[in-house]
């Protein structure tokens, strides 16, 4: 029979390191991650983008801003109506009113991250807005220009007309 002192070193053997190898030989064989959620898009607009339901994005959003009364989330809505407004493949492409929009966030919330966002936004969209107007007008300038060379045109011809009748009278005037 082992002494006490041996029996002592197995008890505590089975009660302490026993314990404590199976512990990490099962930590060992069973580290499998949790499975986790995938993480909400950093973007909000993306769902949209994918799903192309911008009636329902729009809805939801202006819904969020009226519900909202100034607190969390409106800086969100705000930016995704904007977005709604200023993204070219939304039915609902207003660059004007996004522009609107974007300002709302800046001034109402300007520290949120969607501010910054927003302000860079706007600035884009001004520019777009100003090359816009300069085109239309460089097309109106275009159009009168084309209308003075069709009427110069116009009274060129008249006038080689004038010469050729002028030319057949002398003929016969002379003969």
């Amino acid at each position: 029979m082992p002494s006490k002192g041996a029996r002592s070193v197995l008890r505590w053997c089975v009660r302490v390191v026993f314990p404590l190898i199976l512990v990490f030989a099962g930590c060992s064989c069973s580290h499998v991650p949790p499975v986790q959620p995938p993480p909400p898009p950093i973007f909000p607009p993306q769902w949209v983008m994918e799903s192309s339901n911008y009636a329902e994005f729009l809805a939801e959003n202006e819904q969020a801003l009226a519900e909202c009364g100034g607190g969390t989330g409106c800086d969100v809505a705000l930016f995704n109506l904007g977005f709604t407004y200023a993204y070219s493949q939304s039915p609902y492409h207003n660059p004007a009113k996004a522009v609107q929009y974007f300002s709302e966030l800046s001034k109402t919330y300007p520290q949120s991250p969607w501010a910054f966002q927003g302000r860079a936004w706007a600035a884009l969209l001004d520019e777009n807005l100003v090359l816009e107007e300069s085109a239309r007008e460089l097309q109106g300038d275009l159009r009168n220009r084309e209308a003075t060379i069709r009427g110069l045109r116009a009274q060129l011809s008249r006038s080689r007309d004038i010469d050729v009748e002028m030319e057949k009278k002398e003929r016969e005037l002379l003969h």
